[in-house]
């Protein structure tokens, strides 16, 4: 694929805004104007909101050809209180509120409508894929010839889904989390070595080692790249096996574990990470590797234009 460039980033993890790689105040008045709008919205739908509307701040609305987000598990908090509300009151009277504002396309819509922006507009839900499907996507937009193409990724934890997720043993080598990220990609750029993304490739279903290795070599030799001149960060649990995978990769200094938090849209997080280390980077590629509950994988591809 042709380099799909990274033109601004914006992220809100633990109500700290860091735009482009420098941290700012978040408030919540300045992004989102109407206090009736920002009482109705739930804490992701906020977060996503104003993280995708930061990330656009200085372009005009006619000059953004798609919005694509993703997560994983969607408005968790609305869809609660829909629910509950079901039960208190037998299924009669209810609020619609939670439930307009439950469903996975909320944010993608709510940031159209706020800036007036009429085009491509959909949200992926692939649990540990959604961000790498959506980048999928936006890398064909942009191929397709749109500009300024608006990618998020957005997803929450609450009280009561943290504890079926600990309750179904999927929490035992990981703290959960959650977070919005949002990134403006474009097929030309004026900024000289621009952060960009070369390939990304996903895979379902358990990998082996040995498995790694020869996708990570199918990526590299398709970029007619040495694995010895990547950067390759091992996510989540493949952290723990780096070690044994560098020795199967052969002579290779360059690997690094990332283990931090965990939620389906995590490599959104990751990729902004990597924007950043970028900048101290020269000529080197970065590779992520990166996996969801042993079950979703992905490999994404980026270095400087």
């Amino acid at each position: 694929m042709k380099p799909v460039y990274i033109t601004r980033t914006c992220q809100i993890a633990n109500d700290q805004l860091v735009m482009d790689g420098v941290e700012a105040v978040l408030d919540y008045k300045e992004i989102i104007a109407d206090p009736a709008l920002r009482r109705r919205m739930s804490r992701i739908v906020k977060m996503g909101v104003a993280c995708g509307l930061k990330c656009i701040e200085e372009l005009a609305p006619e000059s953004i050809d798609a919005i694509i987000t993703a997560t994983g598990f969607g408005c968790l908090a609305d869809t609660e209180k829909f629910i509950e509300s079901i039960v208190a009151n037998s299924e009669r009277l209810l609020n619609p509120t939670p439930f307009i504002q439950s469903t996975f396309n909320t944010i993608g819509g709510q940031i159209a409508l706020l800036r007036g922006i009429h085009s491509y507009n959909v949200t992926y839900a692939h649990r540990g894929l959604s961000f790498e499907s959506a980048l999928i996507d936006a890398a064909m937009q942009v191929a397709e010839g749109k500009k300024n193409v608006l990618l998020g990724a957005i997803d929450e934890i609450t009280a009561s889904s943290a504890d079926i997720q600990r309750r179904l043993g999927m929490t035992r080598e990981y703290e959960l989390g959650e977070g919005a990220n949002f990134f403006v990609l474009n097929a030309t750029t004026s900024v000289k070595d621009q952060p960009a993304v070369f390939d990304i490739d996903t895979r379902s279903g358990k990998q082996t080692e040995d498995n790694l290795v020869e996708w990570i070599v199918e990526m590299a030799d398709r970029n007619n790249i040495k694995t010895s001149d990547l950067w390759i960060i091992f996510i989540n649990s493949l952290s723990d096996i780096k070690n044994n995978i560098k020795e199967k990769l052969g002579p290779n200094n360059n690997i690094m574990g990332y283990k931090s938090l965990i939620y389906p849209t995590f490599t959104a997080s990751v990729l902004d990470y990597a924007i950043n280390m970028l900048m101290g980077l020269t000529k080197m590629k970065i590779l992520l590797v990166t996996e969801y509950q042993h079950i979703n994988y992905s490999l994404i591809l980026l270095g400087r234009g």
